[in-house]
């Protein structure tokens, strides 16, 4: 029975080759042979995807009122610090004719530890006396946006590797060899212009306590940088390349974005928070009051804060199988996504219907799904990822949509 469902779902699996349904939207060279005008709809096309360290969707139900919990679910707040990534991205502008593109998105991404697993160790089980506890909960935790001008090119003729003088010699009789050398190429380029907007960043985070003999203390601090009303950002330049070669009933690939990307926040706040509280237990006297001292050290601002991105690399083959059914097979680094690693995925389009299935793993498996409508002037895509696990046992889920008109 599983054997019949998985090949029933594997045949009804659609792909559609149109921008919004690339297996490698990533490669500037697939606008090479686009043979049609395009725009976005703002703001109804936009990527969304949000995952913890420690929870799965379902475990959800365990902080609802009444819910008791055993011995399964303290072990799972307890075994894992909980920490929390997402980002986004927004089309405000996405627009193009043939063969070059512009757009203009909004950017966001963060990465925050809410909560060390130390605490929900403490909830169920209690502290010990005369133990001093430490932790750095938060540190180190990061989240920042821009705006992402994009201009992408791709030369509209075919070139071929043969072309490069004595890569491949005319006079050999090699079928391989003159295989490659009339192979076809298409390349293109990105020419990006990143704006920074908002940063936060917390540098130090550490907590003290324990409960004495004689007493019981507590004591923070807190080292942050961050955006506000002073603060502004700086326009800086990115560099993007991509090919993809013609092999028989499908492309090879490979791009490279990002090059030399830098964000720069200038005059960022800075602040630096200070906490420590003593209760005496001395005579155990009722009139007793903790001892506190609270403290703000508001230090000079921050010049120049830089974020480095590193470039996005990304490496593929496509094919069509009885000139319906796609496969592909990817790899894909890219610092600040969650479908990193390597991938494979599989599609077919049924009348006006695509779908995608795509399964990937890098640090961790992901399931990606994608469906929606295609007409001649018209693509409405949505999709959604399940990180870690599929559906309700994942610990995240990315959204897609995106709303084209073609003319």
């Amino acid at each position: 029975m599983k054997k019949i469902i998985f090949i029933i779902l594997a045949l009804s699996l659609c792909y559609g080759l149109f921008g919004n349904f690339y297996f490698f939207p990533e490669n500037p060279a697939n606008i090479a042979d686009r043979y049609h005008s395009q725009i976005c709809l703002p703001l109804l096309t936009n990527q969304f995807n949000f995952e913890n360290s420690a929870l799965q969707l379902d475990d959800i139900n365990m902080f609802q009122e009444g819910y008791i919990l055993d011995s399964k679910d303290k072990k799972k707040l307890t075994e894992n610090d909980i920490e929390i990534y997402s980002n986004f991205k927004i089309h405000l502008l996405d627009f193009g004719h043939r063969n070059w593109n512009f757009s203009l998105q909004t950017l966001a991404f963060a990465n925050v530890e809410v909560l060390d697993k130390m605490y929900c160790d403490l909830v169920f089980n209690g502290n010990d006396t005369n133990i001093a506890y430490s932790s750095h909960t938060g540190e180190g935790s990061e989240a920042f946006s821009f705006w992402k001008a994009t201009f992408n090119y791709a030369y509209p003729k075919g070139l071929s590797m043969g072309m490069i003088p004595g890569l491949f010699p005319a006079d050999s009789t090699s079928a391989f060899v003159e295989y490659l050398r009339d192979m076809t190429l298409y390349a293109g380029f990105n020419v990006n212009f990143n704006y920074s907007m908002m940063y936060g960043t917390i540098i130090e985070s550490e907590q003290n306590f324990g409960s004495m003999p004689d007493s019981a203390y507590y004591n923070y601090t807190a080292h942050l940088q961050y955006s506000d009303e002073y603060s502004v950002g700086r326009l800086t330049p990115s560099l993007g390349f991509g090919m993809k070669a013609r092999i028989f009933e499908g492309y090879l690939h490979a791009s490279i974005d990002d090059l030399f990307m830098q964000l720069n926040y200038k005059n960022l706040g800075a602040g630096k928070y200070e906490k420590m509280v003593v209760d005496s237990l001395f005579y155990f006297d009722p009139d007793n009051e903790p001892f506190e001292i609270e403290n703000f050290e508001e230090e000079s601002r921050v010049k120049n804060k830089y974020v480095k991105i590193k470039p996005s690399v990304s490496v593929g083959m496509e094919y069509t199988l009885f000139r319906k059914l796609q496969i592909m097979a990817k790899y894909i680094n890219e610092q600040y996504s969650y479908k990193n690693g390597f991938s494979f995925g599989t599609g077919y389009q049924l009348a006006c219907v695509p779908m995608q299935a795509v399964m990937g793993y890098d640090e961790n498996i992901f399931y990606e799904f994608n469906t929606g409508l295609i007409f001649k002037g018209f693509e409405w895509k949505m999709g959604a990822t399940f990180y870690h696990g599929f559906f309700r046992y994942g610990k995240g889920i990315g959204l897609d949509s995106a709303f084209v008109f073609k003319f």
